[in-house]
């Protein structure tokens, strides 16, 4: 899908997998006062109504951001807001309905307004950027494997087989406060990113370098989003798999039609400015030199 308003592309795919009974992943996108917003959120697998969890969340998130009596906010207030009001409804949920108990999920979402982005994000659900053929993991997952990773007492490689791999630290809709992770500033996009916002279902079976692979084997978002998902589910399948690819074109268009014109306006004021400092030189030099008598020149006439 093309919104041209923003100049992005969005691929989307959720998949159930193949070992699952039910997806419990949830993904939307939707325009907001501070920009466009794209979102996945991962029910937690194991637990009571995680595709409740999932899909109520990102609604409430919409309906915090889409709220037109909370523009005055900053883009980065507003996501983490947005995340705090979520965990709230979500919480609020399980008062009600006591057999919701334990429910929660993932979130990742991203803000794109013109050439800025910025990223909030809970839980293990993840943000790439991808750009000039490289791949870089933007969030930092909230788990039990990553803490053990920072610390230095698991490998990446001994993270991978870990019987811990699956246990959040943050979630929405778990704790009384999710304290989310969110960017302070934004980050600068440029022209052709791809942002892509995934599951763990895709990460558990895919290693960045096959997802850039993929990516750049398949320019169109939409192919792309489902040959990740192909490509998941070929090698296991054992989680719910989601996937939003963006394709951020910025002002690709205008900017290919400015920039020669620019080199050619460049050219030409160049050729201007020669042609000016040629013609003040010969009138200061040439002429002078071979027309204008100097001051202390007798000039003979003949007969005289």
């Amino acid at each position: 899908m093309k919104i041209d308003h923003y100049n992005i592309a969005i691929g989307n795919v959720s998949d159930i997998g193949l070992i699952r009974s039910l997806n419990e992943d949830y993904m939307a996108h939707f325009e907001t006062p501070y920009g466009y917003c794209v979102i996945v959120c991962d029910g937690m697998g194991g637990h009571s109504a995680g595709d409740v969890a999932s899909q109520g969340a990102t609604e409430a998130i919409k309906h915090y951001l889409q709220d037109g009596k909370i523009t005055k906010l900053d883009a980065s207030s507003s996501l983490l807001n947005a995340i705090e009001f979520a965990n709230y409804k979500l919480r609020e949920m399980v008062t009600h309905n006591p057999e919701f108990a334990g429910m929660g999920t993932t979130c990742v979402m991203v803000l794109i307004n013109k050439d800025e982005m910025h990223i909030a994000h809970a839980g293990d659900s993840r943000v790439y950027l991808i750009r000039d053929k490289h791949i870089r993991q933007l969030s930092k997952d909230h788990s039990t494997i990553q803490n053990l990773i920072d610390s230095g007492i698991l490998s990446e490689e001994e993270a991978r087989v870990s019987e811990k791999r699956n246990q959040i630290t943050k979630a929405i809709g778990i704790f009384e406060k999710v304290s989310p992770t969110v960017t302070k500033l934004p980050i600068k996009l440029k022209f052709n990113d791809r942002i892509l916002l995934c599951s763990d279902g895709l990460t558990g079976h895919l290693e960045p370098n096959e997802i850039l692979e993929v990516i750049y084997l398949n320019p169109d978002v939409q192919a792309a989003s489902m040959k990740l998902i192909k490509k998941a589910n070929d090698k296991g399948g054992s989680d719910n798999i989601t996937a939003q690819l963006i394709h951020y074109t910025g002002k690709a268009s205008a900017n290919r039609i400015r920039r020669p014109l620019r080199r050619i306006f460049r050219v030409v004021i160049l050729i201007l400015i020669i042609v000016a400092l040629g013609f003040v030189i010969y009138n200061k030099v040439y002429l002078n030199t071979n027309h204008n008598p100097a001051k202390n020149e007798i000039i003979k006439y003949p007969g005289k």
